[in-house]
């Protein structure tokens, strides 16, 4: 009974998070008071952690690695929004190209994709769901699309 309370509770609390708060700090990100971001882009795929992981090791969690096929438009302020079982987190940093070697075991990025890495404001601690909520920081949308999941080990 106090697991169900316990987990109605943080629901409740990760939703509010979601739609209306700013944890992050930065000025590009002012969500919660528009319409729904939406998905990302065709083309788009998350390359590690792989969607729906299992015992990803906490210390490699630090950042998540995807891939973009057309490239990311220059400029934009595309991120994500981290919800973990205890609420969500702020968001991560905007997407940054990127060119050295990606934690194994990471999904192949499509030939000719463009690679980027956003990194996590705070890390990610021991046996927690992850839930991965498109963003795009410029606009004010609210995160409602799940991209992807994965859950750190011990």
């Amino acid at each position: 009974m106090k697991k169900s309370i316990g987990l109605i509770f943080v629901s409740v609390l990760a939703a509010a998070l979601v739609a209306g708060c700013n944890g992050s700090g930065s000025n590009n990100n002012n969500n919660g008071f528009g319409t729904n971001c939406g998905g990302p882009p065709n083309g788009f795929q998350v390359l590690y952690p792989r969607n729906g992981a299992p015992r990803v090791p906490p210390g490699n969690a630090g950042g998540v690695y995807v891939a973009a096929k057309p490239p990311l438009v220059v400029g934009n302020s595309y991120n994500f929004l981290p919800v973990v079982q205890s609420g969500a987190l702020p968001f991560t940093s905007t997407f940054a190209t990127y060119n050295g070697s990606i934690p194994n075991p990471h999904t192949s990025p499509q030939p000719g994709s463009t690679v980027y890495f956003a990194s996590f404001l705070y890390p990610i601690g021991p046996l927690q769901t992850v839930q991965l909520y498109w963003n795009d920081g410029g606009t004010g949308c609210t995160p409602n699309v799940i991209v992807s999941s994965f859950t750190t080990g011990q």
